[in-house]
């Protein structure tokens, strides 16, 4: 097996990051620009840091409903 490859897990994570910070920067524009006010632009960001940051849920119910 190879080393670099252990973990898939890492990759995801590393592509949510990406794309959470690709639209959170223009959604921080919008804002910026709607608002006058260009700390909002940071905001955006955080936004999508805080996106890529959550895990993705599996899709998997463990409660058994009774």
């Amino acid at each position: 097996m190879d080393d670099d490859h252990e973990d898939a897990g890492d990759d995801t994570s590393a592509n949510r990051m990406a794309v959470g910070i690709a639209l959170g920067m223009p959604f921080g524009v919008a804002l910026s620009l709607m608002l006058d006010n260009w700390g909002l632009l940071g905001v955006g960001l955080l936004l999508g840091v805080a996106y890529g940051a959550i895990p993705a849920g599996t899709g998997d119910d463990s409660d058994p409903e009774t």
